[in-house]
């Protein structure tokens, strides 16, 4: 249940949309389905999202250059190889575990330093779906509604 305390909160919210969200609110009369469609159209910017796609030129753009001067040539190394990776990089606030994420906190430690800094701001324009934002893999569905309590 945890998992959808977001959804619920969101859902049964009197500001409608919630604070931060872009899109239509969840009214009284609209239907089930017309809720999910909403829900399914907001979404948020101005913080860094659980959950970022970005690409390896996106991440090198935000490198300052003497931050990065000042890593190991291996560390250079590995960073230089994670950025020319093709496609998008999971990023986000829940996946400082992973590699994208993890390897910019241990090679950048001062997370006030220009590079951070960049990279915050490059996130954080970012506009994402709310759901997304919010830590779910996917849109949210009837399933959903049903595993969050029922909501209606």
């Amino acid at each position: 249940m945890a998992y959808y305390t977001a959804l619920v909160t969101a859902w049964q919210s009197v500001t409608q949309p919630p604070a931060g969200v872009t899109g239509t609110g969840l009214t009284g009369g609209m239907t089930t389905s017309q809720k999910l469609a909403a829900i399914n159209g907001w979404t948020v910017s101005g913080s860094v999202p659980s959950t970022v796609y970005v690409t390896g030129a996106q991440i090198l753009n935000c490198i300052n250059w003497t931050e990065f001067a000042a890593l190991a040539a291996a560390q250079q190394s590995n960073l230089l190889m994670l950025c020319a990776c093709q496609g998008l990089l999971l990023g986000g606030s829940a996946n400082v575990s992973h590699i994208t994420a993890g390897m910019i906190l241990a090679y950048f430690t001062n997370l006030s330093g220009p590079t951070i800094t960049a990279l915050t701001a490059l996130t954080e324009a970012e506009v994402v779906p709310w759901w997304q934002a919010n830590g779910y893999t996917s849109p949210i569905n009837a399933n959903d509604l049903l595993a969050a309590g029922g909501l209606t």
